[in-house]
């Protein structure tokens, strides 16, 4: 990195320890768990994203009517057990699972008889899409449903959003990308925001609103490329994971105008994936850390650029009076802060669980004048470098 990116980032770090904004109360670092199913309930357990009502969907694994193993779709919000999709109609490989406020799951569906993406409330199942619309692949986000009831995903050479109806073309290869290799993420306002390859050879995260393309990020400035991991929020903030020219990699937001760091592997952190933000610009995330676990999905979950203050769970804690052995993150944050996750655990018997819960923060009192740095405990976004875009911010099919 260069001296004056260097520079920048010493500025805005004396300039964020000066600014002071005035908040009642926020979310401190204490989190307490809370049981959606585990492998008591069922033969197996997984998936997890959550809702604003902090209702979380899941995959589990029972028998259908004839004793063979089967997969069905779940939801709850830590009491009794919802049937979103039965045992018996077939949906084997659950892929990828998204709900909305209202309850409704989209999920994917990798193998026949029923391959494709579904959206359920429920009551009934319907179609959005089968490989014969073009499917890319069938899997999709966690954060890739919205309240509209609209999903997106990726075809072989376009962005596509559907609801059960005509598919609807976001973006395609027929102008300046050349290559859509993630998984996009939508907003309630349906702006999408997706990772791709540029036919004059650049790489970037974009957001697309009502046909017009904003650049979030490209490989012509600090960043090598390696943009693996986003979501987007109502605010149409972007939060993506990035390499950097010096081979280091780290978390970051940005909205077309400003890149602001989150998080990077400069310090304890040796690796991110699966991000997610909120409307209040809250963010979660799997970390590994450089001395950390062998054989684990993540170290832990995190909220912030420090490993010990921001860690909402992680490797050896506590988890409903078990210790944790493994556990993943993939996606799931709320509006309240709630984040749910995928977790596995030794019981006191030495009986190895494995289940969906969630972490549900702790509110505390923080004084009425609180610093932004203050912030970057709680989860909010970061610190670091914010840099003015040197990119052409918007271009139009």
């Amino acid at each position: 990195m260069s001296t004056c990116p260097k520079l920048l980032a010493v500025l805005a770090g004396t300039f964020l320890s000066l600014v002071t904004i005035n908040i009642n109360s926020a979310q401190a670092g204490n989190f307490t768990f809370t049981k959606i199913a585990d492998s008591r309930d069922f033969r197996y357990v997984g998936g997890g994203p959550i809702n604003d009502n902090g209702t979380v969907a899941f995959a589990a694994g029972g028998a259908d009517d004839f004793g063979l193993s089967s997969t069905g779709i779940f939801t709850s919000n830590g009491g009794a057990v919802t049937t979103v999709v039965n045992f018996n109609l077939g949906y084997n490989t659950i892929n990828g699972i998204a709900i909305n406020n209202s309850g409704t799951v989209a999920f994917a569906n990798n193998t026949l008889p029923q391959e494709g993406l579904f959206i359920s409330n429920g009551k009934s199942v319907t179609t959005v899409a089968r490989p014969s619309d073009n499917l890319f692949t069938v899997n999709l986000s966690s954060n890739a449903f919205n309240d509209s009831g609209t999903l997106v995903f990726r075809t072989f050479d376009a962005i596509v959003t559907g609801n059960g109806g005509p598919l609807k073309t976001i973006v395609d290869t027929s102008g300046p990308f050349q290559f859509f290799s993630q998984e996009p993420v939508i907003n309630d306002a349906n702006v999408v925001a997706f990772e791709a390859e540029l036919k004059d050879g650049r790489q970037g995260v974009f957001t697309s609103k009502d046909g017009s393309i904003t650049t979030i990020v490209d490989n012509t400035s600090f960043f090598s490329g390696g943009f693996a991991e986003f979501d987007i929020n109502n605010s149409e903030t972007v939060i993506f994971s990035a390499s950097l020219e010096n081979g280091e990699q780290g978390i970051f937001t940005g909205d077309g105008e400003t890149i602001t760091t989150v998080a990077d592997t400069s310090g304890l952190f040796s690796r991110f994936f699966r991000l997610a933000i909120n409307d209040n610009n809250q963010v979660a995330f799997n970390g590994q850390l450089r001395d950390g676990s062998e054989n684990v999905f993540a170290d832990g979950i995190f909220t912030g650029s420090d490993p010990v203050a921001d860690k909402v769970i992680g490797i050896g804690d506590s988890l409903l009076g078990g210790t944790v052995t493994n556990l993943f993150f993939s996606g799931g944050l709320n509006n309240s802060g709630q984040i749910s996750f995928y977790a596995e655990y030794l019981d006191d018997a030495g009986n190895t669980i494995t289940g969906v819960f969630r972490a549900d923060p702790v509110l505390e009192s923080i004084p009425e004048s609180t610093s932004t740095l203050g912030l970057l405990a709680l989860g909010t976004l970061g610190t670091g470098v914010v840099l003015k875009r040197k990119l052409n911010g918007v271009f139009r099919f």
